[in-house]
């Protein structure tokens, strides 16, 4: 199904990003945010893509050309900022428009993450350019450069650390009211939820110390590509919602296809 709406996950693999502390690296919360997003979607029936799954290295041209080519009409390409500041900001084309932008940060202001602004660039040596490569190099799709704080701003970090989810579902949110798409609030708390009783499930073979076994389970599931949502990796007993299972059960059908 052609994508509505493809989701980049900045920077990856060798290239950190700028937007790194001792809480988090760029690349790694980028991800978090996208596959989060990604899986939104998927549950709002929104045809999705996504330029990376994965802590891989994607050039500069690859990851336009993933866009480029999509076939999608919109982009929302996550970043983490750097450099002194406070505050998220949206930055749009030149030959585009502020209202999706605005959109976003109404939601992230709501979800607590204050705006800094909103904003175009143009090359210097020329106006009718835009500055940055992802506005410049993905054609006819409406591509938005989302940064959600800054990582040198404590405020900005701590609040990215502990409620990042809900500043990727306030994306969203925002998203599907600028494509009169439906929306409908996870069923599940987007914040870090809390712990709860399931049942204990016995290895079948001796598995070591603790709880690896789980652990190794868990891994296996996104090595094979059967869970992307990278927010379950660390929650081995934390019950999936009807709709995961669902997306398992189909990703796992196809890899069985002949």
């Amino acid at each position: 199904m052609t994508p509505i709406v493809i989701l980049d996950a900045g920077h990856g693999g060798s290239d950190p990003g700028g937007g790194n502390n001792t809480q988090f690296t760029e690349k790694d919360m980028n991800l978090q945010i996208s596959l989060y997003q990604y899986n939104r979607f998927l549950a709002l029936n929104i045809p999705v893509a996504i330029t990376r799954t994965t802590d891989v290295t994607l050039t500069s041209e690859a990851r336009t050309a993933l866009v480029r080519n999509s076939s999608a009409r919109y982009c929302i390409s996550n970043h983490i900022n750097s450099g002194g500041g406070r505050g998220s900001e949206v930055i749009y084309s030149i030959y585009g428009s502020p209202t999706f932008p605005q959109l976003i940060q109404d939601a992230l202001t709501a979800e607590g993450m204050p705006n800094r602004r909103i904003f175009t660039r143009t090359l210097p040596d020329n106006p009718r350019l835009d500055y940055y490569f992802m506005h410049r190099e993905t054609g006819s799709v409406e591509t938005v450069i989302v940064e959600y704080g800054f990582a040198d701003n404590a405020l900005d970090a701590n609040k990215l650390q502990q409620d990042w989810r809900d500043l990727a579902e306030g994306v969203v949110r925002a998203f599907c009211t600028y494509a009169k798409l439906p929306y409908q609030p996870p069923t599940t708390p987007t914040s870090n939820p809390k712990p709860t009783t399931a049942p204990t499930l016995a290895p079948t073979t001796s598995p070591g110390n603790g709880a690896d076994w789980k652990q190794e389970a868990v891994n296996w599931l996104y090595d094979q590509g059967f869970l992307t949502d990278e927010q379950w990796r660390q929650q081995p007993d934390q019950p999936l919602p009807l709709w995961a299972h669902a997306v398992i059960l189909k990703r796992l059908f196809e890899k069985l296809k002949p």
